[in-house]
């Protein structure tokens, strides 16, 4: 009886270990699966991440290049307005001298009617 009960025992010892083995050859079959999965969903988001921080890179590098190419155009814009103005300034300068000449001129041909008025009415008196 002892030896059936042994081999009963060992029969029972044998299965459980074949169980065993078996639910951890699942397990682990499982268990690689579920990597396997968690890894093409990690590479492919990580694709992804990639994919638009290499799109965000070059949209930035875009409007960089936009605002470069703006800030130039002002540069640009404020030397031609700073030789327009200086251009303005020496005609305005020049049409005051001009100006003034012709004023001291005409002056000076008012004065000198005057002066001739003056000798005229004098000299007219005298008769």
């Amino acid at each position: 009886m002892a030896a059936v009960a042994a081999q009963m025992q060992t029969s029972w010892e044998k299965k459980r270990k074949e169980k065993e083995t078996k639910f951890l050859q699942e397990a682990r079959a499982e268990l690689d699966k579920c990597i396997t999965t968690r890894l093409e969903e990690y590479n492919a988001a990580i694709a992804d991440i990639n994919a638009t921080h290499e799109k965000f890179v070059l949209e930035y590098a875009q409007v960089e290049d936009h605002i470069r190419k703006m800030w130039l155009q002002l540069q640009q814009e404020q030397s031609r307005t700073l030789i327009l103005s200086e251009k303005k300034y020496k005609e305005m300068a020049d049409n005051d001298r001009d100006r003034e000449k012709g004023q001291v001129k005409g002056m000076a041909i008012a004065k000198k009617a005057v002066e001739d008025f003056g000798k005229l009415t004098c000299s007219l008196e005298e008769l």
